[in-house]
Formats: C-alpha cells, sequence, structure tokens
C-alpha cells in the first residue's frame, strides 16, 4: 500500500531566533517558520498529520501565529478536492500549540497520540507551548486515542516516537511511490537538523539516536518548519487546483 503526502501551509510564525534550530548561527538572526499539515491519502483514507495552530487561540496566550489558521487549513483541503468531513484520521507529532489546535474541525476523525505525550502535555511542568491541551483533548472525548509505542496505524503509516523535541514526540513514516517518507515533526524542524541538533530538542541523545536510524534507513525526511518546503513538489498552495496524478486523490476520483 502506498500513500500520497500533500504539505499545507497554515501560518507562520514571526521572528524566532535562527540559534534556536542552529547554535551557531548568528545571535541576531531571525526566521519566521511556516506551520505545516501534511494529507495523506491511500485512494480510500484520508489521513492529516499535524492540525496546525489557531491563531486567536495562540494571541490570547501570548504566542503570536500569522494568517487565519483554520481558514488556511480549509483552504488547503479545498484544494486537494476534499472538506474537513473527508478527513477520517489526525495524527500528532505531539501536542504543541502550532501542531493541534485544529482538532475539532474533522468531526468525523479519531485523533491518535502517544500516551507519554498527552501525560507530559497535562502535567504542570510540560511548559508555556501546550495550550489548553486537556480543553482540547477533552472536547474529542472517544475520538481520542492513544499509542504506546512503535505502532502501524494503518498498512505503508507507522507511529514512530522518538522523544528528542518532547518526552512524547513522534514522527510518522509514510510509504509512498518515492519511497519511505518521514513527517519528521520537530525532530527535524529545518534541514539542517538532520545533522545539527538544535535547543528545541533538549533531549540531544534520543535525537542523534534517530537521525541515525532515519540515516540508515535512507528515509526521505520532512522537516517541521521549513520555508523551502514551499518549493517540494508535494506543496500544495491554498487555493490551487490539485493536479491529477500528483496530488492526494480524494473527491476527484483519481488513483
Amino acid at each position: 500500500m502506498t500513500w500520497q503526502l500533500s504539505i499545507l501551509e497554515v501560518g507562520v510564525i514571526p521572528g524566532i531566533p535562527l540559534t534556536a534550530y542552529l547554535p551557531g548561527a548568528p545571535a541576531d538572526a531571525l526566521i519566521s517558520p511556516p506551520c505545516f499539515c501534511y494529507l495523506a491519502t491511500d485512494g480510500s483514507n484520508v489521513v492529516l498529520i499535524d492540525s496546525g495552530p489557531d491563531h486567536a487561540r495562540a494571541d490570547t496566550a501570548g504566542l503570536r501565529i500569522d494568517g487565519d489558521s483554520p481558514a488556511l487549513l480549509t483552504a488547503g483541503l479545498r484544494a486537494a478536492g476534499l472538506d474537513a468531513a473527508d478527513v477520517g484520521l489526525i495524527v500528532h507529532t505531539h501536542l504543541h500549540y502550532d501542531h493541534m489546535q485544529n482538532d475539532l474541525l474533522f468531526p468525523n476523525a479519531p485523533v491518535l497520540v502517544q500516551r507519554t505525550e498527552l501525560d507530559w502535555a497535562t502535567s504542570p511542568d510540560s511548559g508555556p507551548f501546550y495550550v489548553d491541551v486537556g480543553e482540547l483533548t477533552g472536547a474529542l472525548g472517544e475520538r481520542l486515542r492513544l499509542l504506546d509505542g512503535e505502532s502501524e496505524i494503518l498498512p505503508g503509516l507507522t507511529a514512530l516516537p522518538n522523544g528528542g523535541h518532547t518526552p512524547g514526540h513522534q514522527s510518522v513514516l509514510v510509504r509512498t511511490a518515492a519511497g519511505d517518507t518521514c513527517v519528521c515533526g520537530d525532530i527535524v524542524s529545518l534541514e539542517e537538523n538532520l545533522t545539527v541538533i538544535g535547543e528545541v530538542c533538549p533531549d540531544k541523545e534520543a535525537t542523534g539516536t534517530f537521525l541515525a536510524r532515519a540515516r540508515a534507513a535512507g528515509w526521505q525526511m520532512l522537516p517541521s518548519h521549513d520555508p523551502r518546503l514551499r518549493e517540494h513538489g508535494w506543496y500544495l498552495p491554498a487555493g490551487s487546483p490539485a493536479a491529477p496524478g500528483t496530488q492526494p486523490p480524494g473527491k476527484r476520483g483519481d488513483a
């Protein structure tokens, strides 16, 4: 079973010090990293990997997001020939605010996350980037499904817990026609983080172990916040019609 992937941009975090990702960068260098969601489909299943931030909720928490994230996500789905009701599953790399605040837009989708991540996200020590996690996951009710370790989610779609960025962080390995592709999450924020471990990954041992595994396996790696993904062949600009044969199948009916 092979999957097709699309990369959807759903907002931008303005003015982050580049040293958070690259320790050797100039102290005054800034980057405005995009927030991406990833749409995977095998012709019958539609899976969303991360659901992105909600700009209004983030702003209330003092965490700025540029762009109307829910609207951008909806437009990206529309560009793929889909709407929210078509999404049958959401998989979260982790529960930071810029990755998980739009789950409730998808009425038919169970939501998968590592149990370790939810436990950490709802603990007193979790930190400022976990915004209203208890409220949002509580609203999901029985749609919230917890994973314990490496798991085949669907044939050709595998959850790979790896820590590194957060204690329960996971990446998602997707079997595509172009080979096995890893939707990295924040264990790899920029392409350079394939070899340089930044401050955003405090567990450097876990991060290094996973990167070594990825190199040995020869996976294609999709970073979580790299502006250069806008040039990737799987990037789907919101509002642009998907080209049959190059973007995921959905209501268009292409195979």
